[in-house]
């Protein structure tokens, strides 16, 4: 539901919430019991002396109540309990509840003041609400006292800090019996008692009964609104929340800085900006702007929803008053917006700070390693334990999102000792052991190299409502380490040990993502079935990544046509698509759907820009005039200012085109220093346009910036075996071996009976391997009968001619290929997945195999989809 208002245009935005202020702080403190008249004379002056006493020294008001006798059962005066009752209350103003009921125990004479006094202050400071109860019986039974609605609202209260609803729910009879409350009762009750009891029932989180008592209560007040209102929001019916605030504002009931509070905290989780501006206009509106809580609260909104960083400083700025939660919440937009810079100089300028404050810095340090870029995660996580150990050094308080921040930070850094001390230190300073800081332990024991210590932590998982988290963590792990076969073991493992009631839309994307890696469309469609089942097939992320496994898997028309379906689109879900046009070659296609996004006016992101400059590389004519265009757009159009990853993108479009002289110069014209990702794209742009001069320039650059990279020592082996240069090819392989430097083998897989079958070049070891290489002699004569001539040039071993030969005829996408024809029924397409690129052999060899046999064959390598039909490639290499 919209607020309508008529206040001016666009609020100013922010964001930033701090915590919605608790459901106990939006109903009024009890007031304390008003000091009875008494029955006695005491004297003015005494009683005077006592009260201003109070306001100091607690001792000074205790003195006050001995001189006047008030404490002395012999005294010859009529009892009387003001002075008594102002000295316990002077102690527990001060949090001195032992000598506030040393007080009590010792008044000759009490009266319900003194009962109403002394449970309010168990509440308040927290004691079991058992001892308020206790003081009720007491005072019914010793004393014959009737409670008052003091007594009532301080022992809901008592029950409400402690969690106590069967304690409340009797309370509440005897409120009603005694009429004192309105809901149900006799009479139209007390309003202050009506009041604790919403409180309570919302904070034990019984909403439903508090309805009941909202429903039936005579008179309501703002407080009375605020209370049900802030329930709805924390359970998360934001809507009904929403409807409620009308209700209020119809019936006359102005609101105030607490029922604003839990209605950002709405918009925010549950509805979005324009929600959340309608509430910021009536903030303006009704003068309630400059409230520091609403300010925190529309801080943290404008975190969340706000369309930059400046919304948030806004707000932040406007505020006459700051504290530390208006600071934290400044500190934790700009993490939120990625200015890390700009949250240290706020973190820097803060006149107060908290745990909260240091957690918040060390979940943004996590938030903002900006992925792929390996040494700024590094250098994150490094950042976010330097500030872990600060904090531990100043003595404040660890919680448990302390701790795992320090894990997720320790995980970003992959240091291994480093962890090890970490984890040690959680250990020794026993911290409770919950499904976060575990999960977390996991995590940063896989990221960090400690696999079997990560096993082991898994093996004493604790929390059975909360396996499937551990069961996420690894199998993520597995997925990140590039292990997607034993990825893909663990999920069904899983699965099949009854976990599916855990099944959520972050494990069911993991699962799609592992058979995306893999290719294994089988397996992925039964994942798109059980997304169908669960109700989790239009959750945003489990869209998306079906949409991927169907693009990674070679099902380009799944792919699209569910894209099509799709009710709610978010821009992953266009880079997706895009994603998937990308691997089959699509250039055309995905300039089309860039037009597209920009009719729609969807703004694109970083990673959008590089989908579209690297689907330049793949258009039928040249494209670099349209590559050039994109690459000015991002920062002149949307802001975006290109990254290394843009301008590798760039180069290689360039190299492919045949324009080397530019490509270097654009190196050359880079605002920072260029990076090995750079080089490897003109060097892999060479393969299509050869062109050796560049190709060593290339080499000699990727040299200086990976020396202790193996995949480098790999290319300059090639290179020197290419000019028949052998022995310093030899050399070069030698010298990496030294290094303990190891070439990641070249592996092909394909799939049968919902299994993975993998082959390395000259692999003998499956079980039908004698079927394979029969199969695979017959295949090439009938291949070379067609016109298929073995290049040995691909070679690059100094052998004899029919050595070469040898090794060529038995590469891993050949066999992987010959085991898919054998085992493919009629009309079915063979699938084969390669961690690498194809060589060139190969490739022609598929070409004639796929004339030869009538089949469909398709192979996805590192540079994308090759699907062979009646003699031709998709790709048009």
């Amino acid at each position: 539901m919209a607020i309508s208002t008529s206040s001016p245009a666009s609020p100013a935005h922010l964001r930033l919430s701090p915590p919605p202020p608790s459901l106990l702080s939006s109903l009024p403190s009890p007031p304390p019991p008003p000091l009875p008249l008494s029955h006695g004379l005491l004297p003015l002056r005494a009683l005077a002396a006592s009260s201003a006493a109070a306001a100091g020294d607690p001792r000074a008001a205790h003195a006050v109540a001995v001189k006047s006798g008030a404490l002395c059962a012999s005294s010859s005066s009529s009892p009387d309990a003001r002075a008594a009752n102002a000295a316990m209350c002077a102690y527990l103003r001060a949090g001195r509840l032992a000598d506030a009921r040393a007080v009590f125990d010792r008044m000759p004479a009490r009266d319900a003041a003194s009962y109403s006094a002394l449970i309010s202050g168990h509440a308040r400071l927290g004691s079991n609400a058992a001892a308020a109860a206790e003081l009720l019986a007491r005072m019914r039974l010793d004393d014959a006292l009737a409670p008052t609605e003091y007594t009532f609202v301080g022992l809901l209260t008592a029950c409400a800090r402690r969690g106590n609803p069967r304690l409340g729910s009797q309370v509440h009879a005897l409120a009603a019996k005694s009429g004192h409350c309105s809901c149900p009762g006799p009479g139209p009750g007390s309003l202050l008692v009506d009041n604790a009891l919403l409180g309570m029932y919302v904070k034990c989180g019984r909403l439903g009964d508090a309805l009941r008592a909202f429903d039936g209560m005579e008179c309501r007040d703002v407080s009375s609104w605020n209370a049900v209102l802030a329930g709805l929001v924390e359970l998360g019916r934001h809507e009904e929340a929403f409807e409620l605030f009308g209700e209020m504002r119809a019936s006359g009931v102005r609101a105030d800085r607490f029922s604003l509070s839990p209605l950002l905290t709405a918009a925010a989780e549950g509805f979005g900006l324009p929600e959340g501006e309608a509430v910021h206009a009536l903030s303006l509106k009704s003068g309630l702007e400059t409230d520091l809580s609403v300010g925190n609260a529309l801080i943290g909104f404008y975190a969340e929803h706000g369309g930059s960083v400046e919304d948030v400083v806004s707000v932040f700025q406007g505020m006459p008053v700051k504290d530390v939660i208006s600071w934290t919440g400044l500190l934790n937009g700009y993490m939120e917006f990625g200015q890390v810079d700009m949250a240290l100089d706020v973190f820097d300028r803060m006149p107060q700070r908290n745990f909260v404050t240091y957690n918040a810095v060390l979940t943004g340090f996590c938030q903002n390693k900006e992925g792929v870029r390996v040494t700024f995660a590094k250098k994150a996580g490094l950042r976010g334990l330097g500030l872990f150990r600060q904090m531990v050094e100043d003595g404040l308080e660890i919680s448990d999102v302390t701790v795992t921040g320090a894990l997720n930070a320790c995980a970003i850094a992959a240091d291994r000792k480093v962890s090890e001390q970490v984890h040690a230190f959680v250990i020794k300073c026993g911290c409770g052991s919950t499904p976060w800081i575990d999960a977390a332990l996991i995590d940063m024991c896989i990221k960090c190299g400690r696999s079997g210590d990560a096993h082991l932590l898994f093996e004493q998982w604790r929390h059975q409502e909360s396996f499937h988290i551990a069961w996420n963590s690894l199998l993520l792990a597995c997925v990140r380490d590039g292990e997607y076969e034993k990825a893909l073991s663990t999920f069904l493992q899983m699965f099949r040990s009854s976990v599916v009631e855990f099944m959520d839309e972050f494990m069911l994307t993991a699962a799609l993502g592992v058979c995306g890696a893999l290719g294994f469309a089988e397996v992925g469609k039964q994942m798109h079935s059980l997304a169908a089942k669960s109700g989790l097939l239009y959750a945003c992320g489990v869209g998306n990544a079906i949409i991927s496994m169907y693009g990674k898997c070679g099902e380009l028309d799944d792919a699209v046509n569910f894209f099509e379906r799709m009710t709610c689109r978010e821009l992953v879900s266009w880079n997706a698509i895009i994603t998937a046009h990308l691997l089959h070659h699509q250039g055309e296609e995905i300039l089309n759907i860039w037009g597209q996004m920009e009719r729609l006016g969807i703004r694109p992101d970083s990673i959008t820009f590089l989908l579209l400059i690297s689907a330049c590389s793949h258009t039928r004519s040249d494209s670099t005039d349209r590559c050039r265009e994109l690459f000015c757009f991002m920062s002149s159009k949307y802001g975006i200012e290109p990254a290394m990853e843009h301008y590798a993108a760039f180069v290689n479009v360039l190299g492919c085109w045949g324009q080397f002289d530019e490509a270097e110069h654009l190196i050359g014209g880079m605002p920072f220093k260029p990076g090995a990702l750079v080089w490897r794209s003109l060097l892999d742009s060479c393969s299509k346009r050869p062109n050796l001069i560049v190709r060593k320039r290339a080499m000699k650059h990727l040299l200086a910036l990976e020396p202790h990279d193996p995949s480098t020592y790999v290319l300059t082996s090639n290179l020197f075996s290419e000019s028949a240069r052998w022995q310093s090819s030899e050399t070069t392989r030698l010298e990496m071996r030294e290094k303990g430097m190891r070439k990641i083998p070249a592996r092909s897989w394909t799939f049968h009976d919902s299994a993975v079958h993998s082959f390395f070049a000259r692999d003998r070891s499956h079980p039908q391997s004698r079927d394979i290489y029969a199969g695979l002699d017959v295949l090439i004569l009938e291949c070379i009968k067609a016109g298929y001539e073995p290049d040995t040039s691909f070679v690059l071993h100094d052998v004899a001619e029919y050595q070469k030969r040898h090794f060529l005829m038995y590469h891993s996408v050949k066999l992987a290929t010959m085991y898919g024809l054998l085992m493919a029924g009629p009309g079915r397409p063979v699938r084969v997945v390669k961690n690498i690129r194809m060589c060139g052999d190969c490739h022609s060899f598929l070409e004639h195999a796929s004339a030869a046999t009538g089949k469909v064959i398709s192979v996805r390598d590192s540079s994308g989809f090759h699907v062979f039909r009646g003699g031709k490639c998709s790709c048009r290499e």
